[in-house]
């Protein structure tokens, strides 16, 4: 279970340069009431970011910068899972992305790819689409699960349950499958033109 502890950002969408921190785990919950364009939708695009490097509602990362300022955006997330905590820093110009865990950086080798695949598969263990489904829930984009595409709502399912294993298992199949078909095929192809000659030679012998 991940249990968020909070959530900061600066130079983020019409937020300035001083960072603005969000408590999540003070309470058991948390209103936060304001007019329209007051930035509370922020908040929630503030931690699609954090963790998947791209807001809540479909915009251009780049428009995730505040326009004014035009740099220094930076977004910073800290949450539990089990007995260990995380932070995640994500931001741009620069461009930053650190994953921390009890306080200590994890290793960078990778590219920025395979970092973000480390984070969602082992970490978090749901993909942006499902953390948007089942635990961001935004009255805007929220879309039922019933009404999803079928490809989603198996996305969503294998998240829930971490069953994405048996995806992987069944393409690795089919491939096998398609692989056999078509030996298959030329074994059968071999083995007509074997026959043919078979025939040939005892037709031969019988003239003889």
């Amino acid at each position: 279970m991940i249990e968020f502890t909070y959530i900061r950002w600066k130079n983020f969408v019409s937020y300035g340069d001083v960072w603005t921190e969000l408590p999540l785990n003070g309470k058991k919950a948390t209103l936060a009431v304001g007019d329209n364009g007051a930035g509370k939708s922020t908040m929630i695009d503030a931690l699609c970011y954090s963790l998947y490097g791209k807001g809540f509602r479909d915009v251009a990362t780049t428009q995730l910068v505040n326009s004014i300022n035009t740099n220094h955006m930076e977004v910073e997330c800290e949450f539990k899972i089990g007995r260990s905590n995380y932070k995640v820093c994500r931001g741009l110009k620069p461009r930053l992305f650190e994953v921390y865990k009890d306080e200590e950086l994890l290793n960078q080798d990778a590219n920025a790819r395979d970092y973000q695949e480390i984070l969602e598969k082992q970490i978090l263990k749901v993909n942006h689409k499902s953390f948007k489904q089942i635990v961001v829930l935004g009255s805007s984009s929220f879309v039922p699960f019933m009404q999803l595409r079928s490809q989603d709502r198996k996305e969503v399912i294998e998240d829930l349950l971490d069953i994405g294993i048996f995806s992987i298992m069944s393409l690795l199949l089919k491939d096998k499958a398609s692989y056999n078909k078509t030996m298959i095929l030329k074994l059968e192809q071999d083995k007509s033109v074997i026959d043919q000659r078979i025939a040939l030679v005892l037709k031969h012998i019988e003239e003889l």
